[in-house]
């Protein structure tokens, strides 16, 4: 799945909310990552039931400590969001980066401000893939 460890099945958008409430502040208890949580209305009981799924499904490992788990992503916040953000590149857009830019920039409403952040990332990218392509390993 683009990156991430085979083991990770996907993701429930429930599970996304428990997921993302932990990479707030890993490694957290079940209490931890309930607080985060209190305000869109989640019970202890439900919360440990996504946990234990997010368990089983390879996205977070368990550890002891004392009398209680502690709850660790075994997968960056990053990496889950370039997955994702793959993912949908393929399927709304063909794989098509370019139409995905130009429907993103057009309807988003960025100002220049942005649009000079997101040029500044393209010359970086850029020059650094033409670095690479100029490399010579025998040279």
């Amino acid at each position: 799945m683009y990156g991430l460890p085979e083991r990770c099945k996907p993701l429930s958008g429930a599970e996304e909310q428990v997921l993302l409430a932990l990479w707030e502040k890993a490694p957290a208890t079940r209490r931890e990552i309930g607080q985060r949580l209190k305000a869109k209305g989640w019970a202890d009981g439900t919360l440990l039931t996504f946990l234990g799924r997010l368990e089983a499904k390879g996205w977070v490992k368990v550890t002891r400590d004392a009398n209680r788990n502690v709850y660790e992503p075994v997968v960056t916040r990053r990496a889950y969001g370039v997955y994702c953000m793959r993912e949908r590149l393929d399927t709304l857009f063909g794989g098509d980066l370019a139409a995905a830019v130009r429907a993103l920039v057009s309807e988003s409403g960025a100002g220049p401000s942005q649009l000079d952040q997101a040029e500044a990332v393209l010359e970086e990218m850029k020059a650094q893939a033409e670095e690479y392509d100029s490399y010579d390993a025998f040279f």
